[in-house]
């Protein structure tokens, strides 16, 4: 059996897809899975395990108008043969893929599940899958429609990694010691974060209650200015450029606890079992934020007092400051107070280990 998974774009998006493709290789152990991706995000599924083949298609290159590559590899693509095959996006542009893509089934959203209507054209079954549902679920909705096998466990989902690259990081790690809290401040989308000098002043609290070290990653030129201007209140902070997203993953297991926006950080934590905290502006943070205990958000709200039932629509157009005038105090009392639960869990976790292993 040869199975494609649609998911184009972005990391944070692709991260909650995870899930349901290790439903699929658990529903199917023998299949040939593919995941179509746009080729500056293939680094996010190429370390998969299970994963047999990553098919890159480069969508920027086309809107910059060389649409020379895309239409070889969307060629190249129209030659295989699926027998299934997953559109996890649902909007325009993965229409185009799965409508060119060879499959008897195409098993996608149905129209109050879509993201845009024009997908609705490509698939052959469409499965309702409702919005206020977090992302994970979504697509695990689609999945178990067509699989019927019941719902895998998810362990903590670990991209691999050689043991050059692990013992770069564990050196790092050991330079900094292991008590640490990464702190992930930047986003792609201004209003989903703080001020630097709301860090600032948020991170001299979590020092002062609490005394960890802070790693802070960053990955783009703004970012690394960012996290320097925090670095350089503190003696305390450590800084670490994101090369890739198994390398990202692998120094985050290390730490306490993960603090972040609505951004792929928080998301690769999810995934990865590591306890977070977020902050989130009017998207709802009960819909977006990980699942499970381990994982607590600071909700706040639309300066123009305008409610969504899922996430702001208005992101990509409005220049409001969402969590410029956030209560840092109150973010740190409900910050304290999860971390507090989360290492007397960990404590205590620890203890039943030792007791078992000392009978």
């Amino acid at each position: 059996m040869r199975i494609l998974i649609v998911k184009l774009s972005s990391i944070g998006d692709i991260i909650k897809t995870y899930r349901a493709f290790y439903q699929i290789r658990f529903s199917y152990p023998d299949a040939h899975i593919s995941w179509a991706v746009e080729d500056r995000y293939k680094d996010t599924v190429t370390h998969l395990k299970g994963l047999d083949d990553v098919i890159a298609l480069p969508f920027k290159d086309a809107k910059k108008g060389s649409w020379k590559p895309l239409l070889v590899q969307l060629r190249a693509l129209r030659k295989k043969h699926f027998d299934i095959l997953f559109d996890f996006h649902g909007n325009f542009k993965s229409a185009i893929v799965t409508g060119i893509s060879r499959a008897q089934t195409k098993i996608g959203y149905d129209r109050k599940s879509v993201a845009e209507w024009p997908n609705l054209l490509v698939t052959n079954l469409k499965i309702s899958a409702p919005k206020y549902l977090p992302p994970d679920e979504r697509t695990l909705l689609i999945v178990e429609a067509i699989t019927n096998s019941k719902r895998a466990a998810t362990p903590p989902l670990r991209l691999m990694l050689d043991k050059i690259e692990k013992t770069a990081i564990e050196d790092f790690v050991q330079q900094i010691g292991q008590n640490f809290l990464m702190i992930c401040p930047f986003s792609a989308w201004d209003q989903k974060t703080l001020d630097i000098a709301d860090w600032i002043r948020w991170i001299q609290m979590i020092r002062m209650d609490w005394g960890f070290q802070i790693v802070i990653p960053f990955f783009s030129e703004k970012e690394h200015l960012g996290a320097k201007k925090i670095q350089g209140e503190f003696s305390h902070v450590h800084l670490w450029q994101i090369k890739s997203l198994n390398k990202w993953q692998y120094l985050m297991s290390y730490s306490k606890m993960v603090i972040a926006v609505d951004s792929a950080s928080l998301h690769l934590a999810g995934v990865t079992n590591i306890p977070t905290f977020s902050v989130f502006g009017p998207t709802l943070d009960n819909v977006y934020r990980p699942i499970g205990d381990i994982h607590k958000s600071f909700q706040g709200c639309c300066p123009f007092n305008k409610t969504f039932n899922q996430k702001c629509k208005l992101l990509r157009t409005c220049a409001a400051p969402c969590l410029k005038k956030a209560n840092i105090m109150s973010i740190h009392e409900q910050f304290s107070a999860h971390l507090t639960v989360c290492l007397n869990a960990a404590k205590a976790t620890q203890q039943q280990i030792l007791a078992m292993s000392s009978i």
